[in-house]
């Protein structure tokens, strides 16, 4: 549970403030934000570009709440299979790529509390 609520600090912000390009894909979303597990489960110093690459992807691609959830429910079930995951690098991904956009999430986040 942990692991999912790491991810969604990570990721959440970025589905609530991006712009639509296109509709949501569990799967291209889990294969554009898997570059990022390296980074926070500190095996890289810092985020490569793909993975700052894919977060972005994955937020403008989720732009209606029925998206939003499907994705905060998708990176759930992604972050569940990342084992060491580390929290504080968890949260600083956003920033660290630069997407000043994201903000504080709760850790025992509602996939269907996002509006």
């Amino acid at each position: 549970m942990k692991k999912l609520s790491m991810i969604l600090i990570l990721l959440v912000p970025l589905l609530l403030t991006m712009e639509q390009v296109h509709g949501f894909d569990c799967e291209k979303a889990k294969t554009s934000v898997s570059s990022c597990e390296s980074f926070v489960t500190g095996g890289d110093q810092e985020p490569s570009s793909t993975c700052c690459n894919g977060i972005s992807s994955v937020g403008s691609s989720a732009t209606t709440v029925d998206e939003r959830r499907a994705a905060c429910q998708c990176l759930k079930e992604w972050a569940n299979k990342i084992p060491n995951i580390r929290e504080d690098l968890a949260i600083s991904l956003p920033k660290r790529c630069g997407l000043d956009k994201a903000l504080p999430i709760p850790e025992n986040l509602d996939c269907n509390n996002i509006q």
